[in-house]
Order: C-alpha cells, then structure tokens, then sequence
C-alpha cells in the first residue's frame, strides 16, 4: 500500500493518460474545487491505487472500462473519457468499436448502437477518422456454417458442457431455450464471437465485465471459468473485479469475486 503522495502522484499519472491534460495537477484542482472529496478518492484511489496495479496492464484496464461503461449505459462524459483513455493506453479505434461491437448480445443493440456513435466521434475529434468515413458492414456467413461456428465456440465457452457437433448443441440449447438458444449459437457465439478484431481472451474479458457490471450472477458462473479457457489468469479475473468495484460498485465486485473464487475452486483452476 502507498503512501498519500505516491498515491496522488500515481493518480495524476492516470488521469493524464486517460484526458491528454498537459497540466494534470491542474486538472484535479478543478476535480476537487467542482467535486470536493469524491474528486480526491476517483484520483488517489481510482486513478491512483486501482488504475495503477500491475496484475493487468492499462491497455486491458481500457478494455475493461469501455465494456463497464457501456454496459451501464454511462457514455457521455464517462464513455468518450475513457474512449480517449483507451486510444492513450494502446487500442485502435478498430478494438475500441469491436469492444462495442461485441457487447451487443450482452447488453443489447440501443446500447451499443450509441456507444458507437460516442466512439465514431470521439475518433472524429482525435484526428483518427473523418465524419463521412464509412465503416465496413459485417460478413454475411451461410446458415450450416453459423451453426458449425457457434457450437465450436458454445462448446469452448462452456468448457464442453454443450457438444460441438452443430446438431447435438443446437439440440441440448433449444430443449433448454427453446428458439432463444437457436439465436445464441447461430448469431452470437457464431458471427459475434468469431470475428478476428480482437481475441477470444478480450472477448472474455468484455463479457466478464458486462455480467459484473450488472450482476448478473448467474451468467458470470458460465463465463467465469469460460475466460480461464481463453488464456485469463485467476489473478487478472481478480484484477477485474477490482476494476468492477470502481465503475460499478463493490456490492458487484463483491458478487463477482465469489463466483471467481467458487467456480475455479471448485473446477481445481488456480491459474
């Protein structure tokens, strides 16, 4: 644990690589003068010990943010900061709108269509693109191949609970979901987590966060030992869950920790 000084000074790092301010210093004065004591605990101990912990890297921690904020529907200041932040700490604006992109089966279509609309403009004022650019439409994939897709990605997402064969799991989710499991494996596990902008680590990673951020436990119970199988640690799980406790609340990080520590202990999953 850091002392008040290291923590100002590291909070005041991130803040300056989250808004681009020349005078970070500054900038939280007028936090403080407008917000009072929620500005100094959000710089010395959201920027200043959660942002700045070295079990994720601040690339990740954008990631992370993004996917918090939109499933929260928090965009405007809230999502377009932390849009700039992302671009600052390493994503492209191709990650940045697959982050978007990918929520949309988790938190729905109004909220990601206006998050996007938030980043395209952000990415507008930050040089990055123009206002008439126009972005590429998605792949059109036949229906035999959807299903192949999605049962290969249900079947990894769930560590082998649903078969991969495309017959069996459509059969084993529709019993249980009648025709929304049908949508499940055809269109979200198949054409939204198969797309290449960004890996399945991310992509669980994205999911991770929207649950938590919404509490939705029992989903996270899927998901949780579902990311192991994609390359996140326990630890950077953990990680996230403390990330979670800033954005969304530690009733929600709370929630969240003790599906991580249930579903990995009990699946013997240390790392």
């Amino acid at each position: 644990m850091a002392d008040s000084n290291e923590r100002r000074t590291r909070g005041l790092e991130t803040l300056q690589s989250l808004t681009g301010s020349p005078d970070p210093a500054l900038s939280a004065r007028g936090l403080e003068d407008a917000n009072g004591a929620l500005a100094s605990f959000v710089i010395d101990h959201f920027f200043g010990d959660v942002w700045s912990r070295p079990g994720l890297n601040k690339r990740d921690r954008s990631l992370i943010a993004i996917a918090s904020l939109t499933s929260q529907y928090l965009l405007d200041p809230p999502l377009k900061t932390n849009i700039k932040g992302g671009i600052n700490h390493g994503l492209t604006p191709t990650e940045v709108r697959e982050i978007i992109i990918h929520l949309c089966g988790y938190v729905g279509f109004p909220k990601t269509i206006d998050a996007m609309a938030i980043a395209n403009q952000v990415f507008v004022e930050m040089g990055l693109a123009s206002a008439d650019d126009k972005l590429e439409p998605a792949k059109r994939i036949d229906l035999e191949e959807r299903r192949r897709l999605g049962s290969a990605a249900l079947s990894r997402v769930t560590g082998g609970a649903f078969p991969s064969d495309p017959q069996q799991a459509l059969a084993a989710v529709q019993s249980q979901l009648g025709n929304l499991g049908t949508y499940a494996v055809e269109f979200l596990f198949a054409e939204v987590w198969t797309r290449e902008e960004l890996s399945r680590r991310d992509r669980s990673l994205i999911v991770v966060t929207a649950l938590a951020s919404l509490g939705r436990k029992d989903e996270l119970d899927i998901h949780v030992p579902g990311s192991v199988q994609h390359g996140v640690s326990k630890e950077e799980l953990e990680e996230l869950m403390i990330m979670i406790s800033a954005y969304a609340g530690f009733p929600f990080a709370v929630e969240g920790m003790r599906v991580i520590n249930d579903k990995l202990k009990s699946a013997d999953i240390t790392a």
